[in-house]
């Protein structure tokens, strides 16, 4: 009976570890931190293929519940052709607005052009979330980022930071 409760135990503390998955087929690496649930999606070839409802291209969701609105962070992969596809302007019926103005931003994986803006609904007509779009070009391909909470506020330092925890647990392969 001790060993069976000691193995129990034994279980319950590594499942608890955050697991990193190598994801050759994006060509990521991301542990996942407490709270925050990953889903793959796409071709098994080619990042133009299949998809999902948030796009016909192959990415990775990530999600996390929030009392003020679940916080997500979506990375496509894109091929240099591929930055021109509308597809990777949306996340489902999310549209993200352009903007002109940009900043340079870094974290320990990537360089990014940084942008903020709104996403639009292209199903109900209005203007939606305050989202970030981040864009890494990393040797022949770029990953774009799109980071938001689902909440009509603007993102705050906290919500950011939450986000940024996310961000920075993705790596190129």
């Amino acid at each position: 009976m001790r060993k069976l409760l000691f193995l129990t135990c034994l279980l319950i503390t590594v499942s608890s570890y955050s697991q990193t998955v190598k994801s050759k087929i994006l060509k990521l690496k991301y542990t996942v931190p407490e709270g925050w649930t990953a889903k793959e999606f796409g071709g098994q070839l080619n990042w133009d293929e299949k998809g999902n409802e948030m796009c016909r291209c192959s990415g990775v969701a990530f999600s996390k519940p929030n009392k003020n609105g679940k916080f997500n962070v979506v990375v496509y992969p894109s091929p240099v052709g591929g930055m021109d596809s509308v597809k990777r302007e949306m996340v489902g019926n999310l549209h993200f607005v352009s903007v002109e103005k940009y900043e340079k931003a870094t974290n320990k994986n990537f360089s990014f052009e940084k942008r903020r803006s709104n996403f639009f609904d292209t199903k109900t007509k209005t203007n939606s979330y305050n989202v970030i779009r981040y864009v890494a070009k990393v040797e022949d391909h770029y990953y774009v980022f799109y980071v938001w909470q689902e909440n009509m506020n603007l993102l705050n330092s906290t919500s950011e930071k939450e986000l940024a925890e996310m961000v920075n647990a993705v790596e190129p392969l």
